[in-house]
């Protein structure tokens, strides 16, 4: 920062704002909202999705651009969304869409773009790896891949109420470590209510870093974790921890989850795949 504000006063001063609940928290678009209602819908099908999307003509833009891009296109580009939906899934589709909504509503800031930017791209590495995890012991994947794209939510909530709260200062990564980390599980799950997310969302959400204090989805939170964990170990080397695989196999969060260490080793083996899909996210 550029002033004598420092990061313990930033974290007291974020801690008052989740107490009071006091936060700058943005809309989700009505389109993400009818795209989150179509994913818990028994039934559903391309045409309607499609119809819900072209009613915002740059939701549906990018959609169309991240499905040809690297991480989901094969040889012959989609021409149009129900096309997509053909190639890609329904499922896979209306993942890219919801993301692309909250991206659009919570991520796209101009100021500290790039530390929004990296909050986004370990958000969608993380829903990656939970969707992994979520496949490989026969879970839900699709409340999977939400519970870990959001489960950052907080930390780009409290990004926002700093720069409102303190206009005239820089923030670097540090900073945000050091102010953001304490309180973004609880200001995350602020947002999750506010926008009427389902309850295992935000329980994921609040507790992904501390999984014992899960009282209803705890299976779901210890699923977050480890993603978040694999996340940063292979999309971000100056996090704190875990530095390496070897660190990782110690965190009794595996115990939890009942994985084994080959399962472990084939979801490090998926990182080009996570790392791909963040880029085309992008």
């Amino acid at each position: 920062m550029h002033t004598g504000f420092n990061v313990a006063d930033l974290t007291l001063l974020l801690a008052q704002q989740v107490a009071e609940q006091s936060l700058s928290l943005p809309m989700l678009p009505a389109v993400a909202n009818e795209v989150l209602a179509l994913t818990q819908a028994e039934t559903t099908d391309a045409a309607r999705l499609s119809q819900v999307m072209h009613r915002d003509p740059a939701l549906a833009s990018n959609v169309l651009r991240v499905a040809n891009s690297a991480a989901f296109v094969g040889q012959v580009p989609c021409a149009s969304l129900q096309q997509a939906v053909s190639r890609l899934g329904l499922q896979r589709v209306t993942e890219i869409a919801l993301a692309l909504a909250v991206k659009g509503s919570v991520f796209g800031k101009k100021r500290h773009a790039q530390l929004f930017a990296g909050i986004w791209k370990h958000s969608v590495v993380t829903a990656f790896f939970t969707k992994e995890i979520a496949r490989t012991r026969r879970r839900n994947v699709e409340i999977s891949f939400m519970c870990g794209l959001l489960h950052d939510l907080g930390q780009a909530v409290l990004l926002s109420t700093a720069e409102q709260l303190l206009p005239n200062e820089t923030f670097t990564a540090a900073d945000l470590s050091g102010g953001l980390h304490a309180q973004h599980g609880a200001a995350g799950a602020l947002l999750g209510r506010h926008w009427a997310l389902p309850e295992q969302i935000v329980e994921a959400i609040e507790h992904h870093h501390d999984f014992s204090k899960a009282t209803k989805f705890q299976e779901m939170a210890m699923t977050v974790c480890l993603a978040d964990l694999l996340a940063h170990l292979v999309a971000d080397p100056d996090a704190p921890a875990p530095k390496t695989s070897e660190s990782l196999r110690q965190h009794p969060v595996l115990q939890g989850l009942n994985l084994y260490q080959d399962q472990l080793d084939a979801l490090l083996g998926k990182a080009p795949m996570a790392l791909l899909a963040a880029e085309g996210m992008q």
